[in-house]
């Protein structure tokens, strides 16, 4: 494992599991250390550590999505395009995680991971230098 600048927002592999997310969510641990794999560049993947303060499930995860499609075949096309990525977000956010922390190094890196369950996905994004940490993670204010 090489170490390095990680991608923004990528896909990555949680090291830990639904009983250890559960106890978090029961408030029976205050935080989850663990660690996740990411692929920085095809073929050279690292391992961060990572520490978990919030858990979001899925029987807890309410959104509403607005799919806006714009194509150079036409707009009947693009309506369409947008129908089905709105039933596709629909079908992914009723399985979705949702797991808010940091990136454990010397500098704490506010993370927020996404996973979906149904297809067996996650992904993550960094907060940039530039953002506001109350506007990356509102609900903790």
């Amino acid at each position: 494992m090489k170490s390095g600048k990680l991608p923004m927002t990528q896909m990555m592999t949680l090291e830990s599991n639904e009983s250890q997310w559960r106890m978090l969510i029961r408030n029976l641990i205050n935080e989850l250390k663990t660690s996740a794999l990411v692929e920085r560049e095809p073929g050279c993947k690292v391992r961060v550590n990572l520490v978990i303060t919030k858990i979001i499930p899925p029987e807890q995860v309410r959104t509403m999505n607005v799919c806006i499609s714009e194509t150079t075949l036409g707009l009947n096309i693009a309506v369409g395009l947008s129908k089905s990525k709105e039933f596709l977000s629909d079908y992914l956010d009723k399985t979705t995680w949702l797991f808010i922390g940091y990136i454990e190094s010397s500098e704490k890196v506010p993370i927020l991971i996404t996973y979906y369950q149904s297809i067996n996905i996650t992904i993550y994004t960094q907060k940039t230098g530039v953002e506001d940490i109350k506007k990356f993670f509102p609900s903790l204010n």
